[in-house]
């Protein structure tokens, strides 16, 4: 708390804001009665971004731990596994592509790059116009433009691309998609069963997010960008597809989003040879942060997936996403009332950003 409180300023404290109290100099003030009527569109715009990125961040930072955990899990001598915090050599790391990158690819691309561990060399981003991230190719990101290219060299492909250009990408990438990686659509208006027979994948991720009209009302600082939102414990803790406390929630998520995640983990485990068991070790250490110190008091198992204890030496099935999103499961009855699991995720959500303010501020962590 004490390095929260030196890392970052009240919200109602922007001493960079120079319109502060000088309301000729404000964007308010050259608008007509009706326009100010709309001002809330850019508070509930700047918070589903703020939303995006840090789900966005949460889940390549658990795909990425559990690919880094392989080598680990299939070491036989070892009795119990730990986070693995950095390993950029290793042949098994994940590799992320963003299809499309305007505002809210780019958005993406800056938290990736900040707040998880991925390696610059292991982001590659196709756009129309490569040739305008040079800031990003500075840093080692891949840029061209050739999405048939970008769709068969990464893991998992976030899709930055605007709704009426969807149907065109995805007639052009989907014959040559891998049906092992991961689609991730973080704003799409386009339903989840429309989205798989456009892509011809199940493996397909996208929030649910809602506004209501009690949201207008509720407090969001939209003038900090992105970024340096994000390392606010409170503004996190919102955009958490677990959130126990609903009532102070700017935008509503659907928390199948969280079983979702969990889903697909276990799609990308299968997908390395994990056993079953190998892969239930693998979410508890990466998703829920399991380790000696701080064991799980509750924890999942193959019976919530289906599977036998006979088959713990095999692996999970690809399981149909957009199926989990649509349907009840024991694991969405673990999610709900596994008091347990349920702090231990949003406490995990959490450390995926407070470890990047913890090295900026210590320079390694503890």
């Amino acid at each position: 708390m004490a390095l929260m409180t030196r890392l970052q300023k009240s919200p109602q404290d922007n001493a960079n804001d120079i319109t502060k109290n000088l309301f000729s100099l404000q964007f308010e003030s050259a608008l007509t009665e009706e326009e100010r009527e709309l001002l809330h569109l850019r508070a509930r715009s700047h918070a589903i971004s703020v939303y995006q990125c840090a789900q966005a961040t949460y889940f390549v930072e658990i795909l990425r731990e559990i690919r880094l955990l392989k080598s680990q899990l299939k070491n036989p001598n070892l009795k119990r596994t730990t986070r693995i915090l950095q390993d950029d050599k290793s042949k098994d790391a994940l590799v992320v592509g963003i299809l499309g990158c305007g505002r809210l690819g780019s958005q993406i691309a800056h938290c990736l790059l900040t707040y998880g561990k991925l390696n610059p060399s292991e982001l590659h981003i196709s756009t129309r116009r490569p040739e305008t991230l040079e800031y990003l190719q500075q840093r080692g990101v891949d840029c061209y433009y050739d999405n048939m290219r970008l769709v068969t060299s990464v893991h998992v492909v976030f899709m930055g691309i605007l709704p009426s250009q969807f149907a065109g990408v995805a007639d052009e990438i989907k014959d040559v998609l891998p049906s092992t990686t991961i689609i991730y659509v973080p704003s799409s208006s386009t339903p989840l069963r429309r989205l798989r027979q456009m892509l011809a994948t199940s493996n397909i991720v996208q929030p649910e997010y809602t506004w209501t009209a009690e949201s207008q009302n509720k407090a969001w600082n939209h003038s900090v960008n992105v970024n340096m939102a994000l390392e606010n414990k409170d503004v996190v803790e919102k955009t958490c597809p677990i959130c126990d406390d609903t009532s102070d929630q700017v935008i509503m998520v659907n928390p199948k989003l969280a079983e979702v995640f969990l889903f697909a983990s276990v799609n990308m485990c299968s997908d390395l040879g994990l056993t079953c068991e190998e892969s239930l070790r693998a979410l508890h250490l990466s998703m829920f942060g399991e380790s000696e110190r701080q064991p799980l008091k509750d924890h999942l198992t193959m019976a919530d997936f289906g599977a036998g204890e006979g088959g713990k030496e095999m692996n999970f099935p690809q399981f149909d996403l957009v199926q989990v999103s649509e349907s009840e499961s024991h694991i969405t009855q673990k999610l709900s009332t596994s008091t347990d699991l349920r702090q231990a995720f949003i406490k995990r959500y959490w450390q995926v950003f407070e470890e990047y303010l913890h090295i900026r501020a210590y320079g390694q962590l503890t």
